[in-house]
């Protein structure tokens, strides 16, 4: 991957310019990704001089752009923002809490509806990614057991990454990939892409028969897609 200079906006905004060189590719392609960057596509031997000259001519359009889309944040201006996450199908409560020890943690009180995540002193954002990197990974995989329990279902693997447009996957081996921040959405929309890709492991496709399947577990999959559609642009820029 190849940088360019960066844009500068009309309003003094720096965004980074991406080059991407790809075989085959015969025009050039400009799209603004979700992490808030300009990515150029351009043919193998297509000059650097064209591409910077492409950019400007879509100037208009990449304001546009720019103008529109939200930040990038951390998860902890998430939180602050919404201090919730969904564990176990439900909405629990967040509590961020301080100590003089030296390793964060959390605790969980599906009673109370409630998680307090510990921190140290000096653990700032680093620290808190890593809690809730760490619980996204024990809840949704806690909850992809039990859906496909409910179903009958045996995936062979459950992994929790960071995706940077895609909230799961599910590999011809069975195994299913989920982004960690469905643990930041409503319970019925986690449950939504779980199922999904649960529905894979009968269906490896988007066939008729596909969503036939899906529709047997959430007869409400079409809304639960659109309400999931809508999030992406501001849930993809959380950082974590």
């Amino acid at each position: 991957m190849v940088s360019l200079p960066d844009f500068i906006s009309s309003t003094g905004r720096t965004v980074p310019v991406e080059l991407r060189r790809r075989r085959g590719t015969r025009h050039l392609r400009l799209s603004y990704s979700l992490e808030n960057r300009i990515v150029v596509s351009k043919p193998w031997h297509c000059s650097y001089r064209a591409c910077q000259k492409f950019i400007e001519q879509h100037r208009a359009w990449l304001e546009a752009q720019i103008g529109s889309s939200p930040e990038v944040i951390g998860v902890s201006e998430w939180l602050k923002q919404s201090p919730f996450l969904t564990v176990g199908g439900s909405r629990m409560e967040v509590g961020l809490q301080t100590s003089s020890g030296e390793r964060a943690g959390y605790l969980i009180f599906p009673e109370q509806g409630r998680i307090e995540v510990k921190l140290p002193e000096s653990g700032g954002q680093h620290a808190l990614t890593q809690v809730i990197r760490k619980l996204a990974k024990q809840a949704l995989s806690e909850r992809t057991m039990h859906l496909a329990g409910l179903h009958r279902l045996h995936p062979s693997r459950i992994s929790v990454r960071n995706q940077s447009s895609r909230w799961g996957s599910c590999s011809s081996k069975r195994g299913i990939s989920l982004n960690w921040r469905l643990i930041l959405v409503a319970p019925e929309l986690q449950d939504y892409v779980i199922l999904h890709e649960l529905a894979h492991l009968t269906e490896m496709n988007h066939s008729k028969n596909f969503w036939r399947v899906l529709n047997g577990y959430d007869p409400e999959y079409r809304t639960h897609e659109e309400a999931l559609g809508a999030l992406v642009p501001q849930l993809m820029r959380v950082i974590g």
